[in-house]
């Protein structure tokens, strides 16, 4: 009797063991099987799916959860090389500001490929060697592939060390007055923290009227700019960068610089238009976007009233437009409230926590042809800026991941 009872007992437990070992087979299987990777970001050769996704897409957008991650810099540099070569983009456009840019690349070939890293953006986490690498390409390619900027933000240093030196063989006094009316700007986020409207307002009529009379300076003295060594671009360049500045800043109000949401609002229709110009611009240009994930999103995170820049060109472009969101999992962020910070996203709460499951250290992830019903379509929480976090269904804000599993800070350049 009781042999037959531990023979009953045997016989069931065999079962659970069979069950058990069946069920995490189809796990696994589940596992490796829910997501088409294409993971090779050096040599590109199983990015076919991504290449085929790609094909009718006009703007793709290349997003970063931080400006602080290295490996995140280098990642989208190889796949700007793979947009490059196999699909034809031509244009990268920074969140670096767009005079910078556009002033740093009509000199790209008298400048190394340091002076270029370091001048074209004054964000200084972009002056690092995983940059340099991209800039390096950049410079094999011969102005088949271009880099400039789309930031409408006025402290830009290559900007203003330009129009300092353009202004100077003809008019020593304005040249003299650039970098401290530039950067007399930043005076306005004090003023409005004082609340002080009178100053605020006096400020930014004194910021605007400086624009009219460089815009002046230069429509007057074309010719001769042109014949001391100034060339047309740069002339065009710097009214398009004093343009970009009124539009944006010459109507906003004590309470706009650091109000919620209209600052970022703001900013964000400006980095649009730029964008939307570029490309009206060049119509036949295919434009590659480096920015943080928030500017590049195609839909609201819940609970937000902003409308980011990546709204409006999906908005505008649709399925021409390609949002790809940055995802890590772990790492040191150079960017924290306090400095540096360490990070890891160690729980099932965190999208990165489900993308690495898949034990890769990095893939492309398609979420145009992800049609599981998983992760991918669940509330769950990502890195920002800053250390900060924010929920998000990843199929809605963006339309593929790229995920890395560990990033440490970029390595600055070194200023001689």
């Amino acid at each position: 009797m009781f042999a037959n009872i531990n023979k009953n007992i045997m016989n069931k437990f065999h079962i659970l063991i069979l069950l058990f070992l069946f069920n995490s087979c189809k796990a696994q299987t589940l596992l490796n099987s829910s997501i088409q990777f294409t993971s090779d970001l050096r040599d590109f050769k199983d990015l076919t799916a991504l290449r085929e996704s790609l094909k009718d897409v006009e703007i793709i957008a290349l997003g970063e959860q931080s400006h602080g991650l290295g490996e995140v810099f280098n990642a989208k540099t190889e796949l700007v090389k793979f947009l490059h070569k196999e699909l034809g983009f031509d244009l990268v456009l920074f969140e670096s500001g767009y005079g910078d840019g556009a002033l740093a690349w009509e000199r790209f070939d008298s400048l190394s490929a340091i002076e270029f890293t370091n001048s074209f953006s004054s964000n200084h986490y972009y002056n690092s060697e995983e940059i340099l690498t991209l800039v390096t390409y950049v410079k094999s390619q011969k102005q088949n592939l271009k880099i400039k900027g789309f930031d409408c933000q006025p402290q830009q240093n290559f900007l203003i060390k330009r129009m300092t030196e353009i202004a100077q063989p003809l008019d020593s006094m304005l040249a003299k007055s650039v970098k401290f009316e530039m950067r007399n700007f930043n005076n306005l986020y004090q003023f409005e923290k004082d609340k002080d409207t009178l100053s605020f307002n006096k400020q930014l009529d004194k910021f605007i009227n400086f624009l009219n009379v460089y815009d002046t300076f230069l429509n007057q003295n074309r010719q001769e700019l042109l014949n001391s060594g100034t060339t047309e671009n740069e002339i065009d360049a710097i009214i398009e960068s004093n343009q970009i500045f009124r539009k944006t800043y010459s109507k906003i109000e004590i309470g706009d610089l650091w109000g919620w949401p209209f600052s970022l609002n703001n900013r964000d229709k400006s980095m649009f238009e730029i964008i939307k110009w570029h490309k009206e611009k060049n119509p036949k240009s295919k434009i590659i976007i480096w920015a943080q994930n928030s500017h590049i999103e195609n839909k609201s995170k819940p609970n937000q009233k902003i409308n980011w820049m990546g709204h409006s060109l999906k908005k505008t472009y649709g399925d021409r437009y390609y949002s790809i969101g940055a995802i890590v999992y772990s790492g040191k962020d150079l960017l924290g409230n306090n400095g540096p910070f360490e990070f890891e996203s160690s729980n099932n709460t965190y999208l990165a926590y489900h993308l690495n499951q898949f034990k890769k250290d990095k893939f492309v992830l398609d979420l145009r042809t992800h049609h599981k019903t998983d992760f991918t379509n669940q509330l769950l929480l990502g890195m920002e800026s800053y250390g900060y976090t924010s929920e998000f269904i990843a199929k809605e804000r963006f339309d593929g991941l790229l995920f890395i599993k560990y990033s440490d800070i970029p390595k600055l350049i070194k200023k001689k």
